[in-house]
């Protein structure tokens, strides 16, 4: 799973990174254009697992995560050069950082902080970048003298592109969703817009005009102080709970932002379970026994028989896969059962 941080220079863009995945290049800071991160899913029932079959390995759930480099000042753009745009079209989804924090030493390339003008400005961006693709896309159709469906959908899409609304909003038929799927436009992913505040903030209801906004567009909102998240991530576990505990904050903002992501994009996580290794992976939801297996293992999906199924509740209440099986929560299920999170799951397959 792949995200792409966006946003205008000053936003605290590379600070959410930093504060994120422990990386201390930031984008544009070394004349790069893009620095990727990794971070690790906590789940603490990972953790569990891991405590009951000692395995030789552990692994969470990871998300990779992009920083972008901000546009020079007096171009007031996002970074999406034409590079860039073809590096990010691969990402899951995008975070949209927006300055929403008072620093008189920090200068915002436009005068001042003003996060709707900056969303609408990087939306913008966004649109005018699926735009260009589909009017490249026709002029070639037209030299080809090309008809179809697949050039009526896109005309659709570029009078809707002109409007400046992004594609998230627009309705397609199953049809044109299949004729469009390959072009991967911006605007038709997943935004999170993500309002990095000071310090003093923390706590504090969104803007108003900045919460309607991004329910009006499909946007994902959530507030980010990028400056206490970057301090928390410098610290030991312990020492994190106790700063935790004196800010009067539950989790961490890097725990409640990857919350954020995986509900943006409707992921949950099944378990797989053996000496050898506890692995935790994620998938959609809604995703068929079949689907799921194949990302365990090709050979699992191509020789697919059946899944052996237990909740990981049902596991946690009796201690073990036996004693739970034992007490009737054991389960059998075909290729078109939708794995649930939480699901502890061994596949049978045969090729």
């Amino acid at each position: 799973m792949k995200v792409v941080l966006i946003g205008l220079p000053q936003s605290g863009k590379s600070a959410v990174f930093g504060s994120l995945t422990g990386a201390h290049t930031s984008a544009g800071g070394r004349g790069h254009e893009i620095v990727m991160g990794n971070v690790k899913v906590a789940d603490a029932r990972v953790d569990r697992l891991a405590e009951v079959f000692k395995p030789a390995k552990t692994v969470h759930a990871d998300i990779d995560f992009m920083d972008i480099a901000g546009a020079r000042a007096e171009k007031t753009g996002a970074g999406l050069t034409p590079g860039v745009i073809a590096e990010i079209r691969s990402a899951d989804a995008l975070v949209a950082v927006v300055a929403a924090f008072e620093n008189p030493s920090v200068v915002h390339p436009l005068g001042s902080n003003d996060p709707l003008r900056d969303i609408k400005n990087i939306e913008a961006e966004l649109c005018l970048g699926d735009l260009m693709q589909v009017e490249k896309r026709l002029e070639r159709m037209e030299k080809e003298h090309t008809k179809g469906l697949e050039k009526d959908a896109l005309l659709r899409v570029k009078e809707w592109l002109e409007q400046e609304k992004p594609l998230r909003l627009i309705e397609l038929n199953e049809t044109e969703r299949r004729l469009l799927f390959g072009y991967s436009f911006l605007s038709h992913k997943p935004l999170l817009l993500l309002s990095n505040i000071g310090e003093n903030d923390i706590g504090a209801e969104p803007d108003p005009a900045v919460a309607a906004y991004a329910e009006r567009n499909g946007h994902t909102l959530m507030q980010y102080c990028s400056e206490i998240e970057l301090e928390i991530s410098e610290l030991q576990p312990d020492e994190q709970a106790e700063f935790l505990a004196e800010m009067g904050l539950k989790d961490s903002g890097k725990k409640r932002f990857v919350d954020k992501v995986y509900e943006m994009l409707r992921l949950i996580s099944f378990f797989t379970v053996n000496e050898n290794e506890v692995r935790a992976r994620s998938i959609p939801r809604g995703t068929p026994a079949v689907e799921a297996a194949g990302k365990v293992h090709t050979d699992m999906e191509r020789g697919f028989i059946r899944a052996e199924v237990i909740g990981f509740d049902d596991f946690d209440k009796f201690g073990s896969t036996h004693a739970a099986r034992e007490a009737g929560h054991y389960r059998l299920e075909g290729k078109e059962y939708e794995v649930r999170d939480g699901d502890i799951i061994m596949f049978r397959f045969n090729v």
